[in-house]
This record gives C-alpha cells, sequence and structure tokens, in this order.
C-alpha cells in the first residue's frame, strides 16, 4: 500500500530540485527510493507526473497542478503538527482534574493555589465527587481519588498519601451514650459510615497503641449496623461534629477538631485495620503527556512527599 504522504514529499522535493538525485540527498534516502515513491504515486493517480529525459526531470501539466495542491496539503499538516506540539510544550489551556470532594476540601487547595501562581495561562477545572469514575469517558487529563474509584485499568497510578483513620466522636454524644472501651461496644452506639457498597460492613480492630501501631494478637471485626451512611467524609464529620454517632473518618481530617476537643478520639487503644484512606494520583499514560499535565504531575508528587 503506497505511503501517500512520504511520496508527496518526494515528489514534491523532487519537483522543487529538478534532479531525483539530489531529491534523494536532501531526503537523506537512496535514489530508488525516491523513484520507488515518484512511480507509486503515479500508478495510485493513473497519470504521468514528470516528464524524464537523461539531462532533467520535468513536471507534465497535470502534475504541476498535482503540485500545487500537494504544497498547500503539506503546509497546512505542518501547521497543524507545529500547533499540537506548540500546545504540548506550553504551560496553557484547561487541565481537567477530578478529586476526591471529601479529601479536596482539606488538602487539595493549597495545591491548586501553588500550581496556578506557578502557570497563571492555565484555567483549572475541577469537578468533586465521592463515586467511581472513567478518567477517560469523562475526559479528564488527571485524578486524585482513592483506588475504589477507579473504573479503568489502562491509567497511571501514582499512590499520594495512606491516611490512617480513626473513630470519633463528638464530646455532647459520648456525654450521653458513654465511652465504648472495648470495640464490641460499639454493638450499643450510633455509628456514622459511609454504604457499604463503597467500605465494606465491618470495621476491623486490633490492639495497639494510640498512634495506631497494631500488636499480632487481639484482632476483632465488628459488623457495622450504621444508623447514618452518606458517601461523603465531610457529611460524616459534620454528622460526628452534631453528636449524630461515632465516625471512622481520616485523622488528618480531624486533627483541628481533636485539638479544639470538638472531637474525641474513641477506642484509642485499638488500630483499625480495615478503615485507612489510600489517595493517588492516576492519568492516561506516561508518554506524550501535555506540559501543563506533567507539571501538575511533579507538583503533586512532590507536595505529598
Amino acid at each position: 500500500m503506497i505511503n501517500l504522504f512520504q511520496a508527496m514529499q518526494a515528489f514534491i522535493k523532487v519537483a522543487d530540485v529538478g534532479s531525483f538525485a539530489q531529491a534523494a540527498a536532501q531526503l537523506n534516502v537512496s535514489t530508488s527510493v525516491v523513484t520507488r515513491h515518484v512511480s507509486s504515486l503515479e500508478q495510485h493517480l493513473g497519470i504521468r507526473l514528470f516528464q524524464r529525459t537523461t539531462r532533467k526531470v520535468v513536471l507534465t501539466e497535470a502534475g504541476a497542478q498535482y503540485a500545487d495542491g500537494c504544497r498547500v496539503l503539506l503546509a497546512e499538516l505542518e501547521e497543524v503538527e507545529s500547533r499540537a506540539t506548540t500546545a504540548s510544550r506550553d504551560v496553557a489551556g484547561d487541565l481537567r482534574i477530578v478529586a476526591l470532594g471529601s479529601f479536596s476540601l482539606f488538602r487539595l487547595t493549597p495545591l491548586f493555589a501553588e500550581y496556578q501562581a506557578r502557570f497563571p495561562q492555565v484555567n483549572l477545572r475541577v469537578t468533586l465527587t465521592e463515586k467511581r469514575v472513567d478518567l477517560l469517558e469523562g475526559g479528564f487529563d488527571v485524578g486524585i481519588v482513592t483506588e475504589h474509584m477507579i473504573r479503568s485499568e489502562s491509567l497511571v497510578v501514582r499512590r499520594l498519601i495512606n491516611s490512617h483513620a480513626v473513630p470519633v466522636a463528638a464530646a455532647a454524644y459520648l456525654a450521653q451514650a458513654g465511652h465504648p472501651h472495648t470495640p464490641a461496644e460499639l454493638a450499643g452506639h450510633r455509628l456514622i459510615a459511609a454504604p457499604f457498597d463503597t467500605t465494606g460492613p465491618m470495621w476491623i480492630f486490633r490492639k495497639g497503641d494510640a498512634a495506631g501501631s497494631a500488636s499480632e494478637d487481639g484482632g476483632e471485626s465488628i459488623a457495622i449496623d450504621a444508623s447514618f451512611t452518606v458517601n461523603s467524609m465531610i457529611m460524616q464529620k459534620q454528622a460526628a461534629l452534631g453528636a449524630m454517632g461515632i465516625a471512622l473518618l481520616p485523622l488528618e481530617m480531624v486533627e483541628d477538631e481533636l485539638r479544639a476537643g470538638t472531637l474525641a478520639r474513641v477506642l484509642d487503644g485499638y488500630a483499625v485495620l480495615n478503615g485507612d484512606v489510600a489517595v493517588s494520583l492516576v492519568y492516561p499514560s506516561r508518554e506524550f503527556v501535555p506540559r501543563k499535565v506533567r507539571e501538575f504531575i511533579d507538583l503533586a508528587v512532590g507536595f505529598f512527599k
């Protein structure tokens, strides 16, 4: 099958210099290759493009008309390629990001602010969600999501953080319902949780220190019969602050409230083994990544180190 683009390039070069040998030298190929390209093009079109003599090569009338058209097409293609490569080099335009809403509200704003301070010509188009997302179908350049939210298997996944989860409750709730001292006592408490199709119906505890390092024994699985479920950690936190029950939330998300005393640790002598929130950076490919995306990836990875 004829390579029309290469054949056109060879044809125009011969037309410009008036010689197959000189055209071959300038294209850095053999004369036979140029001759084959032009002959294939003539067979494809069903016309003669050149009149050949022992001294020179001259365009036929049809060849001259075709050469004019080829020059226009090749110039337009060069312009298209130039625009595409310039777009990949420039840090400008829209950057479409999908992010875990609960995580974004307490960790990502400083990252976004730093990125725009560095690259003010980029418009950040951020979509927040708690649901599973298809990065490619959604038209997103990059995602900052938990790994269970990823629907495509063809993505590059880079772990940003693994946020340790702790059970917390408001002082007002604990004053009314009492402090549980063992995981089994949670059966008598109101619990706040994510829907079970995303986190599972069990909280798994193992006796350990208050910082969450676990021992090898004392593992205990507690079936969760939550009185309030919602697929937003932000709302789970607000529900806990509203004395609606005990919630399992990332430590980083509630550090300020724990320091202020508006929330208190529950069962701080135990580590929760299945409540951690792993947040990852995901994007479609390692190859031909536009610079605006590559700069965001590098900044995000460094930001969470």
